[in-house]
């Protein structure tokens, strides 16, 4: 028992009473569907945009402009450009990276100098930022991520080699 199947175009079906039927999107060919199938959105061109978004904020990360500025100029949180950035960052490969993290640290540096100047004639305002700026070379170094505790290893095993394991002369 072998039967023709037959598709319905979408245009040729008539509604149920009461039941409202969508109708196709415009870039939708309505003989790819047969009955019961729902067309998907396309979404590519918000991807696209997504994607262009990104890379702005990125290239503007680059030529120093400010999160905030950024954030301001594309219309989103101050966050969501950071989470942007660190993610663009984290794709880059890490010679690229290395070479981007050098160009943060310079730019750092240039900051650092005249505010250590003037927080070493008292400015305590200058004392938060030459603060701030050391955090975040430590942080761009990775010297945050070091683990704690290491002259305390070092002594210990220092002592249980000169005194014996039990740690007594």
């Amino acid at each position: 028992m072998n039967a023709d199947i037959t598709t319905i175009e979408h245009a040729d079906i008539s509604p149920l009473p009461g039941v409202q039927v969508p109708a196709l999107p415009p870039d939708v060919d309505p003989a790819e569907y047969t009955l019961g199938d729902t067309p998907r959105p396309r979404r590519t061109s918000k991807r696209i945009e997504r994607a262009s978004r990104r890379a702005e904020a990125f290239a503007l990360r680059r030529n120093g402009v400010s999160t905030a500025a950024i954030a301001q100029h594309l219309g989103v949180h101050p966050r969501t450009v950071s989470t942007w950035i660190r993610e663009a960052i984290q794709a880059i490969p890490g010679e690229d990276a290395s070479a981007i993290r050098a160009m943060e640290l310079e730019r750092l540096d240039a900051i650092l100098a005249p505010q250590m100047r003037l927080a070493l004639a008292g400015d305590g305002f200058a004392v938060d930022r030459v603060l701030r700026i050391m955090e975040r070379r430590a942080r761009l170094l990775g010297l945050d991520d070091a683990k704690s505790g290491g002259f305390e290893q070092v002594g210990s095993l220092l002592d249980r080699l000169v005194f014996g394991l039990d740690g007594q002369p």
